[in-house]
């Protein structure tokens, strides 16, 4: 079995052998490099894939920042309808602790479309979860998974060798991923309620396919609206134009 130093970053091209986990994802300039400063850092842990989700407490509701899961998978979890009556969501708000979806008490029917989603794509189930909580009213919530041939090949003392990284690291990521996205928009002028609309269903998880489809216009007339209000936001990134639409109470 293939042994980790869990306070080490395993070799990644381009990056020097001691530097630790934490200093790689909050040395991250942005948050399109940070994503993909995570997604290194979990590879080179063994798991493949993670979703990062901010959670607005006072509701609480659930919103989709960041996702390395296939688009099939990302569309039904961050669904609606999905993500307000699962019992992950209910957790994460009175409870900051680490668990697995299989310790979490429900009946699992209202998730057979992401487990049969999860197996079809050869991604290991159940995922870990992390909970982080700050002083205001968002939270992180981190689920992060191997596939199943890496977790069969590495082994359980592995990833619970690994599992003990994590916390820290997702308290960091989410840290980072605040401050990376705090300030901007703060004079942002009026969205119309198009733009609203279309943040709505971005904070969904919702593609541009699946926006223009839902809301019976062209693609190309979503990405227009899309340019404009990540214009206004002053925002670079869909990701981060969500962001800014929660703290601003715009959706």
């Amino acid at each position: 079995m293939r042994q980790i130093q869990v306070d080490r970053l395993a070799p990644i091209r381009g990056v020097e052998p001691n530097v630790s986990l934490i200093d790689f994802v909050r040395a991250s300039p942005d948050e399109v490099s940070l994503g993909k400063r995570f997604q290194r850092v979990i590879q080179s842990l063994g798991f493949s894939h993670y979703i990062y989700s901010q959670i607005d407490v006072s509701q609480p509701r659930l919103y989709m920042i960041c996702s390395t899961y296939p688009d099939q998978i990302r569309r039904v979890w961050a669904d609606a309808s999905v993500a307000v009556r699962d019992p992950l969501v209910a957790y994460a708000v009175t409870k900051a602790t680490p668990i697995r979806r299989s310790d979490i008490p429900d009946d699992g029917a209202w998730a057979s479309d992401i487990f049969e989603g999860l197996q079809h794509f050869g991604i290991y189930s159940p995922a870990w979860h992390f909970p982080v909580r700050d002083q205001t009213n968002y939270m992180g919530l981190f689920a992060i998974t191997p596939t199943k041939a890496d977790y069969e090949a590495l082994g359980r003392d592995h990833f619970e060798h690994a599992e003990m990284l994590l916390p820290a690291l997702c308290t960091h990521a989410h840290e980072i991923w605040c401050q990376l996205t705090a300030g901007a928009g703060e004079d942002t002028p009026p969205l119309s309620e198009r733009e609203i609309e279309i943040l709505s269903w971005l904070s969904h998880g919702k593609s541009t396919e699946d926006i223009a489809e839902i809301m019976q216009i062209a693609e190309r007339t979503v990405n227009y609206h899309v340019a404009n209000l990540k214009t206004k936001l002053g925002v670079e990134t869909r990701a981060h134009a969500v962001a800014q639409a929660m703290r601003l109470r715009l959706i």
